[in-house]
C-alpha cells in the first residue's frame, strides 16, 4: 500500500489529468472513484494533494523504490485518459510528462519543474531552448537544422523558441523602429536608458537569458545550472489558492533534431483525433509579436533596476567592493575569505557532501576537503590572517554559521541588478556557488589603493596562489 505522500501525490496526479482539458465527465468520475478505492486516498489525502504542486507529486512517486507502483500508476493514467474516449492534446502533454518520468523504458534525461504562473507564463506546448553557458556544438545543430526541429514540433501542436532567433529578427530592424516600439512599451525609459536597454537586448544570449531573466527574475532556480535542454510547457494547475505553471524539461545534445522528433511521436501518437489545431504564427519582417513568451522577454526584460555590479577584491585592506553599490560589511576575515574563495571557484562551487562512513567515496572526499581547506587557508593569510586560525570549514558547526552570516550580509546591499548572482546559492545541501560570471570579478594588487587599479581576477596573483594548490 502507498505512503501517506504517495497518495497524496497519486490524487495530485489523477485530478490534474482529469482537468488538464477543462471538461469533466462521468467516465472520468468513475474512474476518479475506482482509484481512490485501488490506492486507498481518502478526503483527507485528496485535501493534501491541493497544497502540492505537479512537479512535487512526481517527484515523491519517482522518489519510491517501488517499481510495481510507477508502473501501476502509469497504467491507470492511460485509463484515465482514455475514459471518455478522446485524448486531447492538453492531457497528451501530461501523459508524455507521466512517461517519461514513470515510464522504465524511458531514457531521456527528464525532470519536472513547477513555478507560480504569475512568475513565468507562456503559452501551453511552447518548446523553450536554455542554457547555462554556451554550447558550442548544440547550438550549431540548432542553427543546421532549425527549420526541421521548428516545423516538427509545430505539426505536432508546439512552438519552438531559440532566443538567437528572436534576438537575429530583432537586429534585423531599424534601430530607430526598434527603439520606438521600446520607447512606447516603456515610456519612463530616458534616451540613455533606451540606448543601454537597446544594446542589452540585442547582445542577449539564451545563458543570460536564463540567468538574468528565468532564474533572477522570475524564480525558477531549478535552471541556475541545468546542461542544455528544452523546457516544454505542459499546462497549469492551482497549488492552495495559487495558480502554478508545470513545465517538463528534456536535457538535449547535438542530437537534438531526434529528441524533437521522439517527444513529437510520443504526443501526436496519443491523439484522438488526425486534425489538431497548430499555430502557424512566426515573426516575419517588421512585425513583432506581443503575446506569450514574446511579450514576456519584454516586459521583464523592460522592468529593470539596479546596478549590474563589478566585484572588487582588495585582499591588503580586507574588502570586498560592490562597485557602485557598497562594501560587504557586518562580516569578519573568515567570511570574506570564504567569499572570495567561492568567487575563485565559480560555477563549481564547493562540495561539502560527506559519504557514509564506510563508503568508497570517503577517501574522494577527504582530498577534496583537504584541498578546499589549502585554498581557503591562503586567501584567509592573504587577507592578513594567522593561517593557523584559519576556521575548519570541514566542520559543519563552524562552516554554517560562517555562510549564515554571508548570506544576512549580501542581502544588505540594495541597489544590485539581479542580486541573485552574487548570492551564495545552495546547489544541493551540501554544495555551495556563487553565480557571477568570471568576468565580473577583479582583484586589486598589493601595490595599488583605488580600485580602477583592479585587474580581471583570473589575472591575479591570488587566483593564480588559489588554483596552484
Amino acid at each position: 500500500m502507498p505512503t501517506q505522500a504517495q497518495k497524496a501525490a497519486i490524487a495530485r496526479i489523477f485530478a490534474d489529468l482529469i482537468k488538464a482539458d477543462r471538461i469533466i465527465d462521468t467516465g472520468e468520475m468513475e474512474c476518479w472513484t475506482n482509484i481512490c478505492l485501488r490506492y486507498d486516498i481518502d478526503r483527507d489525502m485528496r485535501v493534501k494533494a491541493r497544497n502540492i504542486s505537479f512537479a512535487q507529486a512526481i517527484n515523491t512517486i519517482c522518489d519510491t523504490d517501488a517499481g510495481a507502483l510507477r508502473e501501476d500508476l502509469l497504467g491507470d493514467c492511460r485509463a484515465m485518459t482514455v475514459s471518455d474516449g478522446f485524448c486531447a492534446h492538453s492531457e497528451a502533454l501530461l501523459m508524455v510528462t507521466l512517461i517519461s518520468m514513470l515510464g522504465s523504458d524511458n531514457d531521456m534525461p527528464v525532470d519536472v519543474i513547477s513555478i507560480p504562473r504569475s512568475n513565468f507564463n507562456i503559452d501551453n506546448a511552447s518548446v523553450l531552448y536554455v542554457e547555462n553557458s554556451y554550447d558550442e556544438e548544440i547550438n550549431a545543430a540548432i542553427r543546421r537544422d532549425y527549420r526541421t526541429i521548428f516545423k516538427e514540433l509545430q505539426l505536432g501542436g508546439f512552438h519552438f523558441v531559440y532566443i538567437p532567433t528572436i534576438i537575429e529578427h530583432y537586429r534585423t530592424t531599424p534601430e530607430p523602429l526598434f527603439k520606438d516600439i521600446l520607447s512606447f512599451l516603456a515610456p519612463n525609459l530616458a534616451d540613455d536608458q533606451l540606448d543601454h536597454t537597446y544594446t542589452r537586448l540585442m547582445d542577449m544570449t539564451t545563458g543570460e537569458f536564463c540567468r538574468d531573466m528565468l532564474c533572477n527574475k522570475c524564480g525558477i532556480t531549478e535552471l541556475r545550472n541545468t546542461p542544455p535542454a528544452i523546457l516544454v510547457k505542459i499546462g497549469n494547475s492551482f497549488v492552495g489558492q495559487q495558480q502554478f505553471a508545470n513545465y517538463l524539461k528534456i536535457e538535449v545534445d547535438e542530437n537534438i533534431a531526434d529528441t524533437v522528433r521522439t517527444l513529437v511521436d510520443m504526443c501526436t501518437g496519443m491523439l484522438s483525433s488526425d486534425i489538431f489545431v497548430i499555430n502557424t504564427s512566426e515573426e516575419r519582417g517588421n512585425q513583432f509579436h506581443f503575446h506569450g513568451f514574446y511579450k514576456q522577454l519584454l516586459d521583464i526584460f523592460l522592468v529593470q533596476s539596479g546596478t549590474r555590479s563589478d566585484i572588487i577584491i582588495n585582499p591588503r585592506k580586507e574588502e570586498i567592493i560592490f562597485k557602485g553599490v557598497g562594501k560587504l560589511s557586518d562580516v569578519n576575515r573568515r567570511e570574506r575569505a570564504l567569499y572570495t574563495l567561492l568567487l575563485c571557484q565559480g560555477a563549481d562551487g564547493l562540495d561539502f557532501r560527506k559519504p557514509a562512513a564506510g563508503s568508497p567515496a570517503m577517501r574522494a572526499y577527504e582530498k577534496r576537503m583537504e584541498r578546499i581547506m589549502r585554498r581557503y587557508t591562503a586567501i584567509y593569510e592573504m587577507m592578513g590572517g594567522n593561517p593557523e586560525n584559519a576556521p575548519d570549514l570541514k566542520t559543519s558547526s563552524i562552516r554554517l554559521p560562517i555562510v549564515a552570516c554571508l548570506k544576512r550580509s549580501l542581502k544588505k546591499l540594495d541597489g544590485l541588478y539581479n542580486p541573485e548572482d552574487y548570492h551564495i546559492t545552495s546547489i544541493q545541501r551540501g554544495m555551495l556557488s556563487v553565480d557571477i560570471s568570471p568576468e565580473k570579478v577583479f582583484v586589486l594588487p598589493y601595490a595599488e589603493d583605488t580600485p580602477d587599479k583592479a585587474i580581471p581576477l583570473m589575472e591575479s596573483e591570488l587566483y593564480r596562489r588559489v588554483a596552484a594548490l
